[in-house]
C-alpha cells in the first residue's frame, strides 16, 4: 500500500514579514529555556500554595495546581512567536475551521488509544482494574480534565507549533518529525522509573503527533488526543503518567510483576513503559501517515509536497 505524501499545509508556509529562526541550535536552546522557565514557575507557585495552605496541600492538590500552571509554556510559546517572530496563528496550527469538531475527536481517540492500550494489558492478564475505594469527586475529576487539557497542548504547542514548523523552513518533514519527538522524548529523562522502552514509546507518541499535525494541518486534534491519553491512564484507570503516581480516579489499577509482566505493562513506570503501548503507538503513526491531509488546509504548491 502506497503511502499519501506527506503535504505542506498552509501552518508550514512562511507569512509576509515573519522573522521565525529556523537555525536549529537557536530552536533548541529556545525550547528548553522555555520549559525550565515554565519548571521554573511551577515550583514557585507550589512553594506559595504551600506556604498559604501549609498542611492542608494534599499531593492530589500539588499536582493540580503543577498542571494548571503548565499554562506558562503555552503563554511563553505564543507570546515569542506572535510578538518576538511575528508569526500568525495559523503557522501555529491555531485555525478557527472546524476546530470543534478536531478537538472533539481527538479527545476521543485519546482515550480509545489508551483504552486499547488497557485492554491488550488486561487481556495478557498483566492488569486488573477494581472500583477504587475513594473514588474522587466528579467536580475533582472536571478540574484534572481541564489541567490535563492545558498540560496536553502546552507540549504540543511547543513541540509540534514551534519546533516542528521552525524546523521545516529548512529541513525535510522527515526529519523535523524524528527531531522533535527526539527532544519530546529528552523532556521526560527526568520521569520516575524511566526505561528504555519508556523512552521508545514516547518517541513513538512524538512521531504519531508529528504525523497527524502535517495530516490535520492544525493543533487542535493531536493536543487532545495528548490531553485525554494523561486524563484516562491517570485519571480515569489509575495508571502512573509517565512515572508520576497518585492521581485520584474511580478505577484502581494493578499492574502485575514479574519480567515479562512488566515488559507488557510498564510496570512502575505505568503502561507507557511496556510493549503493550508500543503496539498501540506503532498502529497509531501507520493510521496516521495513511490519512489523506486535511485539503482545506493544502497549499496548492507543487513543491508543497513530500514523500515519507
Amino acid at each position: 500500500m502506497k503511502i499519501p505524501a506527506l503535504r505542506k499545509t498552509n501552518m508550514m508556509i512562511p507569512t509576509p514579514g515573519e522573522r521565525l529562526t529556523s537555525n536549529p541550535a537557536v530552536v533548541f536552546a529556545f525550547c528548553f529555556l522555555v520549559f525550565f522557565l515554565s519548571g521554573t514557575v511551577q515550583s514557585l507557585l507550589l512553594r506559595a500554595f504551600a506556604a498559604i495552605l501549609k498542611k492542608h496541600m494534599s499531593y492530589s492538590v500539588a499536582l493540580l495546581i503543577q498542571l494548571f500552571c503548565t499554562a506558562a509554556l503555552v503563554g511563553g510559546v505564543l507570546l515569542y512567536c506572535l510578538l518576538a517572530e511575528k508569526r500568525s496563528l495559523l503557522s501555529l496550527g491555531i485555525v478557527k475551521r472546524g476546530a470543534v469538531a478536531e478537538y472533539a475527536l481527538g479527545l476521543v481517540g485519546g482515550l480509545l488509544m489508551f483504552g486499547g492500550a488497557v485492554l491488550l494489558c488486561f487481556l495478557s492478564g498483566t492488569l486488573s482494574l477494581q472500583i477504587s475505594k475513594q473514588p474522587p469527586s466528579v467536580g475533582f475529576l472536571v478540574l484534572f480534565l481541564a489541567g490535563f487539557l492545558i498540560q496536553g497542548m502546552s507540549e504540543e504547542l511547543l513541540c509540534r507549533s514551534f519546533l516542528m514548523v521552525s524546523l521545516s523552513r529548512s529541513w525535510s518533514f522527515r526529519s523535523c518529525a524524528i527531531l522533535n519527538a527526539l527532544f519530546f522524548s529528552i523532556l521526560h529523562l527526568g520521569n520516575s522509573n524511566v526505561s528504555v522502552i519508556a523512552l521508545v514509546n514516547i518517541f513513538l507518541f512524538g512521531l504519531f503527533a508529528s504525523f497527524l499535525t502535517l495530516r490535520r494541518g492544525s493543533i487542535w486534534m493531536v493536543g487532545a488526543v495528548h490531553s485525554m491519553w494523561n486524563f484516562a491512564q491517570g485519571n480515569l484507570f489509575g495508571i502512573p503518567v509517565s512515572g508520576i503516581r497518585g492521581t485520584p480516579s474511580p478505577l484502581s489499577s494493578h499492574l502485575a510483576e514479574g519480567t515479562w509482566q512488566e515488559l507488557i505493562n510498564g510496570g512502575a513506570f505505568g503502561l507507557e513503559g511496556g510493549l503493550a503501548v508500543t503496539l498501540v503507538l506503532a498502529v497509531a503513526c501507520a493510521i496516521a501517515l495513511l490519512m489523506p491531509t486535511k485539503t482545506c488546509e493544502i497549499a496548492n504548491s507543487p513543491s508543497a509536497s513530500e514523500t515519507v
